[in-house]
């Protein structure tokens, strides 16, 4: 069988470009305390802090990219930077696998009966502070706005 001289030659790779890159967790952290220190204090919208966000974090990294997820899973607990769930209950009986805000493991809420038995109320979060019940409290509205070191008001 004759060798074709073409197989032998190694394919040209189609060139790929680099359409965004993910910032470290700290310098998404030291560029949220900074945007919520500086200038405006409260973002009522995770949109509008995002937004914020990315102009910080593009000056140095013109292809910086942070998703909300990501966003709100790096900064729960973060010195400076407080974040506030707004929620609205819907009517949904099944059990949640993982938080809807922070995407951690929820554990049960138990109570002990008149008769010693357990009874499951609802499921908090492991992480951050969100919990549930029969009906089940849906996040509709993330606020972020500056905290102390503690986590109290800066005012």
């Amino acid at each position: 069988m004759p060798e074709r001289a073409d197989t032998d030659a190694p394919r040209p790779r189609p060139e790929r470009t680099v359409k965004f890159r993910r910032p470290t967790a700290e310098i998404v952290q030291r560029a949220a305390r900074r945007v919520v220190r500086g200038g405006k204090a409260t973002f009522t919208s995770q949109a509008e802090f995002r937004s914020a966000l990315l102009r910080l974090l593009r000056r140095d990294e013109p292809l910086a990219a942070v998703g909300g997820a990501r966003l709100r899973r790096l900064l729960i607990g973060v010195p400076g930077v407080r974040l506030t769930v707004r929620y609205t209950e819907r009517p949904d009986r099944r059990p949640l696998e993982r938080c809807p805000v922070c995407a951690s493991a929820l554990a049960p809420i138990r109570n002990r009966t008149l008769t010693g038995e357990t009874i499951v109320l609802g499921q908090r979060c492991t992480r951050c502070e969100y919990w549930s019940h029969a009906e089940r409290r849906v996040p509709v509205r993330y606020v972020f706005s500056s905290a102390g070191i503690d986590g109290g008001p800066t005012r």
